[in-house]
């Protein structure tokens, strides 16, 4: 899970809105609106959509559409207005919004300037597992972020129940996110991450099923405050040397029918595939 970090309840607001239109947000010369638009529909269900039309000294210089759901009454968003990009001169307009569904998904969206503050466009975010999440400024310097958890990990080697993931960081930077969670300056989220993660080895053996899971993420965020070595020989012991999920791996990626496009490559154990893993999402150096 995402480390739990504060946002500032003067610029965010979790939403179950009620037409025609939810809270104004100011922040400085920007003022953001979010209301639900619903369409009926003949079978009696509504589509519904979260919508923020956003001011900058009264004139409007866009609009996020969040994402469309259909059979409920109310939209599941977070908006805020925030600093994501310092590059321009005004702070940036967030809407996270959830697409329905059991494990899916976040559709984030956020409206910034060039730096000219001139123009004006969207920057979306690929839909992530989990419900909305806004961004918070974890390292106290003004720049909120997005925290999120590295959804390569959900299914890997457990049931989605049984998985974790390491703490995955992006930042804006102009017209794309870019995943700052290997950089120096973000070390310290991963510690407090490995803290949270503690209590985990406090249980009863018995208490800690799909334990493969829980230690690939574990081992990961080992690998990214520098202590891999002492991770691995830890989770050498403690493996389920039973389970057999993630032993086979389909890294050829798969074609428009779902199949993959290479036969299956199989690992001999967990260890192994787990090694793998971490080398080609980015962990571990190709060599190490």
């Amino acid at each position: 899970m995402p480390l739990p970090l504060p946002v500032s309840p003067l610029l965010s607001v979790l939403l179950a809105l009620s037409p025609p239109a939810g809270p104004v947000i100011t922040n400085g010369p920007l003022v953001a609106v979010l209301e639900d638009r619903r369409k009926p529909l003949p079978d009696g269900m509504a589509e519904v959509q979260p919508v923020a039309t956003v001011r900058l000294r009264g004139q409007v210089v866009g609009q996020l559409m969040g994402a469309l759901r259909i059979g409920t009454d109310t939209s599941d968003a977070v908006l805020q207005v925030v600093e994501l990009d310092p590059a321009n001169p005004y702070p940036e307009v967030l809407l996270s919004s959830f697409t329905g569904g059991a494990h899916c998904c976040n559709d984030t969206r956020v409206l910034t300037s060039s730096p000219d503050g001139r123009r004006w466009f969207e920057v979306r975010r690929e839909p992530v597992n989990g419900g909305p999440n806004g961004a918070s400024d974890p390292l106290g310097n003004g720049r909120y972020l997005l925290v999120d958890v590295d959804n390569r990990f959900l299914y890997r080697f457990a049931s989605y129940a049984g998985s974790s993931a390491p703490s995955q960081i992006w930042q804006l930077q102009g017209d794309r996110f870019v995943d700052i969670s290997h950089r120096p300056e973000v070390v310290p989220l991963h510690r407090h991450r490995l803290q949270e993660m503690e209590s985990w080895f406090r249980q009863p053996a018995a208490q800690r099923p799909e334990a493969n899971g829980f230690l690939a993420a574990w081992v990961a965020t080992k690998a990214l405050v520098g202590d891999f070595d002492a991770g691995w020989r830890r989770m050498l012991g403690l493996y389920d040397r039973r389970s057999d999920w993630g032993l086979s791996s389909c890294e050829a990626g798969y074609d428009a029918k779902g199949e993959c496009r290479r036969p299956q490559r199989r690992y001999a154990s967990y260890p192994e595939a787990l090694r793998a893993f971490l080398r080609r999402t980015g962990y571990l150096p190709p060599a190490s």
